[in-house]
């Protein structure tokens, strides 16, 4: 085993927790680290049990879940990195946080509109709420529940 590599991936491990897949993308992105040398580091890693995938996916659902993410859209994502999620993680951490995708659309909502002016005029509000549609759309929040959630939000 490569004692260089493992001491810089010990290094990147130490400052933030990485996914098998990004850890090995990143130590294989070194032009002198040789891909069978970076498989032995990472074996040698998840033995000592210093590489926690587990872990990992945890915050990577909380830190999207916390920037207003839907679950689909987390699932997405995760799927980029080769992260396999199962649904409980999800409740999990829905439980930890105290908020489900409800609240998630209505915190997008309210932040999307808190020093803005409703306009009254027909045209201005619905080009609004288009506007704001779009957005929670983007965040991978389903047309349906975001759009009972803006007009609840909208006739208050």
């Amino acid at each position: 085993m490569n004692k260089r590599i493992y001491n810089y991936s010990i290094h990147l491990l130490a400052r933030q927790d990485y996914s098998e897949f990004k850890l090995k993308q990143k130590l294989r992105s070194k032009k002198d680290n040789l891909p069978h040398e970076v498989d032995e580091v990472i074996l040698a890693l998840k033995e000592k049990g210093l590489l926690k995938e587990e872990a990992y996916r945890r915050l990577f659902i909380r830190k999207w879940m916390m920037k207003g993410e839907s679950e689909d859209k987390i699932k997405k994502r995760g799927s980029m990195e080769k992260l396999q999620f199962e649904n409980e993680e999800f409740r999990t951490i829905e439980i930890e946080l105290g908020f489900t995708d409800e609240d998630s659309i209505e915190k997008l909502i309210n932040k999307k509109l808190r020093c803005k002016e409703i306009p009254q005029d027909y045209a201005s509000k619905n080009k609004l709420r288009d506007k704001v549609l779009r957005f929670l759309i983007s965040k991978g929040h389903r047309f349906e529940e975001s759009k009972k959630a803006l007009n609840d939000f909208l006739n208050k």
